[in-house]
């Protein structure tokens, strides 16, 4: 039998972190300093003692996986991400739109029977308007009835809902109409060229308003400083205050390769020591988001399994051909079977659960 609870003092080498193991301990919420102070403090294995501690409160030793699929319907982008690798401008020669029927008939191929969950982000297209969407959606749930529909970046519905000439809550009533479910969080970046933080946060919130859940996420590991990570958090926190919206947060680690953010800037690769940090913090700052995620895309199978013990408790999904990552040099498979995520769990000490995008449990 696995104990669920951690005597935290033993772990807890830097004396800087033991008021704020008080604070775990009466369930307290942590400020902005306590957020400085986890950044700054070497003593991981301490940080990670009061997430995990954290994560066996709210979870035990639950661990949930959902099987999905990635899919972007354009790579044509005329905004401009000094991270992103992905893009493609009108005219180039690697440019792609999919239609509804493409994507439909790509859901049908068999290596994709049993996916609950579709996922797709793309780039800024300006040809595509709300019609699209509305045609696209119709589709998908027209052929596959029990499909959940989990579409757009915040950033991605303000552009569209731009590009239609609509507002946005027209753009996502119509969107929802048609059948989209839910958001997934991306397009938050900390980084030049992006929306500002109020575009995404009003989106959200208009999102959880409508009773359309989202996911939110932080690309680290670029420019940005710690005061940035802990207002990006804290920011997420009050948002989920006053929405209750968020079901799950993704540290997002910086891929360094063909993208001009790279170029520039002496940047290197995330350690495991960052992306175990990334978690960790998460978990304590994040006090009413109930799920973290340890993203095996860009931090990779074993580090994600590690992550489990640092206070996350989803390693996310089968994903089946994750592209955008992967374009910025992630090294990770593209997908990962349902029975490998279940043993990746399963040797790190948890318990696999399948669940659908608001985590609803599979027998």
């Amino acid at each position: 039998m696995v104990a669920l609870s951690l005597p935290l003092d033993r772990y807890i080498q830097d004396p800087r972190l033991l008021p704020i193991a008080d604070k775990v301990r009466r369930q307290e919420r942590l400020s902005f300093e306590d957020g400085l102070t986890l950044y700054e403090s070497p003593d991981l294995t301490g940080i990670g003692a009061m997430a995990h501690s954290v994560r066996l409160r709210l979870h035990g030793l639950k661990t949930y996986y959902v099987v999905s699929r990635r899919m972007s319907y354009t790579n044509i982008c005329v905004t401009h991400c000094q991270f992103c690798a992905f893009q493609a401008k009108p005219g180039d020669p690697k440019a792609y739109v999919l239609s509804a029927d493409a994507i439909v008939a790509e859901m049908a191929k068999p290596e994709n029977a049993g996916v609950r969950e579709l996922h797709m982000v793309a780039g800024h297209y300006p040809k595509l308007k709300i019609e699209y969407f509305e045609d696209l959606f119709r589709k998908l749930k027209a052929s596959f009835p029990d499909l959940h529909l989990k579409v757009f970046t915040m950033v991605e519905m303000d552009y569209y809902a731009r590009a239609s000439g609509i507002p946005v809550e027209a753009f996502l009533d119509r969107c929802v109409a048609a059948g989209l479910e839910s958001c997934p969080g991306g397009g938050a970046e900390i980084c030049i060229g992006k929306k500002d933080a109020k575009v995404w946060l009003d989106v959200a919130e208009l999102c959880h308003r409508k009773g359309i859940p989202t996911n939110c996420t932080m690309l680290y590991g670029h420019i940005e400083e710690p005061r940035h990570r802990v207002d990006h958090l804290l920011r997420l926190r009050a948002l989920q205050d006053r929405t209750g919206g968020f079901l799950a947060y993704i540290p997002l680690a910086y891929q360094i390769e063909d993208n001009e953010l790279g170029r520039q800037y002496p940047i290197h690769e995330t350690t495991g020591h960052q992306d175990l940090r990334e978690v960790a913090v998460a978990r304590l700052l994040l006090d009413n988001i109930p799920h973290i995620k340890a993203y095996w895309v860009m931090i990779g199978e074993g580090l994600a399994q590690i992550g489990l013990s640092y206070g996350a408790d989803d390693l996310d999904g089968t994903i089946i051909e994750e592209t955008i990552a992967h374009d910025a040099g992630a090294t990770t498979p593209q997908a990962l079977s349902k029975g490998e995520l279940q043993r990746l769990i399963s040797q790190a000490g948890f318990e696999p659960l399948e669940r659908d995008n608001v985590y609803k449990i599979y027998a």
